[in-house]
């Protein structure tokens, strides 16, 4: 009897679904993807002989389940609307219909789209990173000075990514402009503030693909374009900087940010794939800024780009990532 095949379902949130609301920052659905990344993930699972099946975010899923269709796997990118805890919402549900999934389980979302919680096990396990607090009230804009972190600073939401609500007033040198900035974060994106001291050195951006002892580093891309602005934020992004993206070739340096890099993701218990961003200090070591546990996949996102550069068709990178969840069935 001929075997069927595996039946692959697509968790995501699409920009084009959503209007911006009244008062809403510009970039509040810079996480969400095009329809062009979702056709382009479709056709490449497509390819491994699997059968496609779009399920849409959460509100999708939710009748998908109540409707009581099956899939095999679901490979789920999708970021979430509400709630601090939207990276995992999901995940959760997957699991109570014991469905795998690809990528981290919701534990380790929730815990790396919390910038601050991210930090502090990064630092309760000796990993460097830039002193910091984080600002719940914008009439406290004071606390981070007195707490003694020193200017310059560096101000963003504690709870975005792709740079969400990072713009080049992020960086403050001033009383008046770390107020200012507070204010903003606080005021419009409605989460805390988190306040680091800057750093001021080379940046870097790090993939890592696979699960616990068996996760290996692709490789590394520099930003060569903060060297100009000093900040790379979503504006950035979105005027395609990533086109200045350098490879960094095998070397002492490569290895040092590969090996932080990765016990960064392991000590989180990250899965299947994971990208980290990592800054050089004024003392010339690397530190970790922040990791993303559902990275990007468009055409010209980071991930796709350095499996590229280390010799991973885009479609190779997307069946490790999913052979991961495979091999772990509804075992998690």
């Amino acid at each position: 009897m001929m075997k069927m095949p595996l039946t692959v379902g697509l968790t995501y949130d699409l920009v084009s679904e959503y209007s911006l609301e009244e008062n809403a920052p510009e970039d509040q659905y810079g996480e969400f993807d095009s329809d062009e990344t979702i056709d382009r993930l479709e056709a490449a699972i497509a390819q491994f002989g699997y059968s496609v099946l779009r399920i849409g975010n959460i509100h999708g899923l939710v009748a998908f389940l109540a409707a009581r269709q099956h899939v095999d796997v679901v490979f789920n990118i999708a970021e979430g609307r509400w709630g601090r805890s939207r990276e995992s919402q999901i995940p959760a549900l997957l699991e109570a219909y014991a469905i795998p999934y690809t990528f981290s389980d919701p534990l380790t979302l929730g815990l790396c789209l919390d910038k601050a919680f991210t930090k502090r096990l990064w630092q309760q396990a000796g990993l460097p990173i830039s002193p910091f607090f984080l600002v719940e009230n914008a009439a406290d804009f004071a606390a981070p000075l007195a707490a003694g972190l020193e200017f310059p600073l560096f101000v963003k939401p504690l709870r975005e990514g792709s740079s969400k609500g990072v713009r080049q007033e992020s960086l403050v040198e001033t009383v008046q402009e770390l107020k200012e900035q507070i204010e903003r974060v606080v005021t419009r994106y409605q989460q805390p503030a988190l306040v680091e001291e800057f750093l001021p050195g080379r940046e870097f951006t790090v993939g890592v693909i696979g699960t616990g002892e068996q996760a290996r580093v692709l490789g590394a891309l520099e930003v060569p374009y903060v060297a100009v602005c000093k900040v790379n934020g979503f504006i950035q992004k979105r005027d395609d900087v990533w086109k200045t993206y350098t490879s960094l070739e095998p070397g002492p340096e490569l290895d040092a940010l590969a090996d932080l890099s990765l016990r960064a993701y392991q000590v989180l218990g990250c899965r299947d794939a994971g990208r980290l961003d990592l800054r050089i200090d004024r003392h010339g070591q690397p530190q970790l800024m922040e990791i993303n546990t559902l990275p990007g996949l468009s055409a010209h996102s980071a991930l796709p780009l350095i499996a590229s550069h280390a010799g991973l068709t885009f479609e190779a990178l997307l069946a490790g990532i999913l052979e991961g969840a495979i091999a772990r069935g509804a075992g998690f």
